[in-house]
């Protein structure tokens, strides 16, 4: 047992950032014990972006509501915008209000005031969700209601290829998340984005009303049969038809 201590506490200490992330991997499997939840707050304040949002990470798999203060530490004061949502998306998995209110600003395109988590430009986000596999993974992991082996669930496929797509913007992301919530708000929220200027927004929102069922909105996704982006127009078509089916049935 103490070998297998060491290992993983060397490595956290190690020069090499992909080393200190695999380290932090290994670490949350261990569980949700006091040790293992101080340890992965402490590298929050780590030099490299890949390792903070591998700390992030795991603190929301664990379910460590004892890191909401830690978390919000790092929403409101880390000056790297893919940091700041790895937290809001913590945050949010944690349902922490902070969360909610930092996701909702990112779609919004508002600056949150207690916030740096828009103060510079947004980068090409992690390159984990540039990839297939990884995009089916975050689904699975933030828990978005898909059946989490592809060719189960209907349209997993789909929604891993969106993921997986470089120039998926933040704002489609936060709206992944945050319309998954069966209230009219999100519905609501889900109908505006259907004409929103940015066409992965537009996508996930087609995408969103095929995967919750929102039969309401199907008349809705017409429109979008025109549109320029293939990604956008075909998952329209997709959405219409897997409602009209189902409703048919």
């Amino acid at each position: 047992m103490e070998r297998a201590r060491t290992i993983i506490r060397d490595s956290i200490h190690a020069k090499d950032p992909d080393v200190r992330v695999q380290a932090i991997v290994a670490a949350s499997m261990i569980g949700r014990n006091e040790a293992v939840i101080k340890g992965l707050e402490t590298m929050l304040q780590d030099k490299d972006v890949t390792v903070r949002i591998a700390a992030i990470s795991a603190l929301a798999d664990l379910k460590a509501t004892e890191s909401k203060p830690a978390l919000e530490k790092t929403l409101k004061q880390d000056q790297v915008p893919e940091v700041g949502f790895a937290a809001a998306k913590a945050l949010y998995a944690l349902q922490d209000p902070a969360g909610k209110e930092a996701l909702m600003n990112i779609y919004d395109g508002k600056i949150n005031p207690n916030s740096n988590i828009l103060k510079k430009q947004t980068r090409g986000f992690m390159r984990e969700f540039h990839s297939f596999q990884s995009g089916a993974m975050f689904i699975v992991s933030q828990g978005i209601g898909y059946v989490p082996l592809p060719g189960v669930g209907e349209g997993f496929s789909a929604m891993a290829d969106l993921l997986g797509d470089p120039n998926l913007s933040p704002r489609a992301t936060a709206l992944l998340l945050l319309a998954k919530e069966g209230n009219p708000q999100s519905t609501d929220l889900i109908r505006k984005a259907l004409t929103d200027s940015d066409w992965s927004v537009r996508a996930s929102a087609a995408q969103l009303i095929a995967h919750t069922a929102r039969t309401e909105l199907r008349e809705s996704l017409v429109p979008l049969f025109e549109d320029k982006k293939e990604k956008v127009r075909f998952r329209a078509a997709g959405a219409y038809l897997h409602l009209y089916i189902k409703e048919s049935k």
